[in-house]
């Protein structure tokens, strides 16, 4: 989305422009390869490692896995050798977020929060980004928190605004929550082919909803959320 309105002229980060298994994002992709954009890059881990540098409170984090890669020769990595062993290592640099936004599961109305599923990098975000902002599929009771407090992994203290938006990672999906659409990351990716259908995509769906919530009802409503929900209880309840 960011790259259709072409909202920035410098980015720094991982994966730019992939979308998994669906491919590559054709404009997004027309973007980053026109010169208009000063690009550092990373890779998934190296990006996580330099924000648990700034959440530890030191200035880099030593590495290996970049080494020799185009990656490093794109990145902002330095190569040093190790004082101890001789042993050549990459550092990157602590990542301090000037804002950070985190969608989760739940949370209570002073900003203590819970997730389910596999912990991402949300943790050292939440506790290295200069300001945080979080959304929730659901906000629960202060009491309901305090009868589990080991399940807070975001207390209070780290979030500046808290927003409770249902289908927050929509068209995305949410573990255990609801499925990925799909057939509209499909029609996203087609669309985006054609500069004159992209457009009138974005002015359906981005420039002429109101919110979040009128961009789903455009894609299926409640009804499409449903299936989706049907979906991923499936895909959870065959991995357990």
């Amino acid at each position: 989305i960011l790259s259709s309105g072409k909202c920035f002229n410098k980015v720094d980060a991982a994966y730019i422009i992939g979308l998994e298994a669906r491919g590559l994002s054709p404009n997004a992709r027309q973007y980053m390869e026109s010169g208009e954009v000063e690009v550092s890059e990373w890779t998934n881990y190296t990006l996580a490692v330099r924000y648990k540098a700034a959440c530890a409170g030191v200035s880099f984090h030593p590495i290996r896995n970049m080494m020799g890669t185009d990656t490093f020769k794109y990145s902002g990595a330095k190569k040093v050798k190790c004082p101890f062993t001789g042993t050549n290592y990459a550092l990157v640099p602590a990542l301090y977020s000037d804002v950070g936004l985190i969608h989760v599961h739940e949370a209570d109305m002073y900003g203590n929060c819970r997730t389910k599923g596999i912990l991402m990098s949300d943790y050292d975000i939440a506790r290295s980004s200069k300001k945080l902002i979080v959304t929730c599929e659901r906000l629960i009771t202060n009491d309901e928190i305090r009868r589990d407090p080991t399940s807070t992994f975001i207390p209070y203290w780290c979030v500046d605004a808290l927003v409770e938006v249902p289908y927050g990672s929509y068209p995305g999906n949410m573990y255990a929550e609801y499925f990925s659409d799909e057939e509209h990351l499909r029609e996203w990716l087609k669309v985006e082919k054609d500069p004159e259908e992209f457009k009138a995509f974005l002015d359906k769906n981005i420039y002429g909803v109101k919110d979040h919530f009128e961009y789903i009802e455009r894609n299926g409503g409640i009804a499409k959320m449903n299936k989706l929900r049907q979906k991923e209880w499936l895909f959870v309840g065959a991995r357990a």
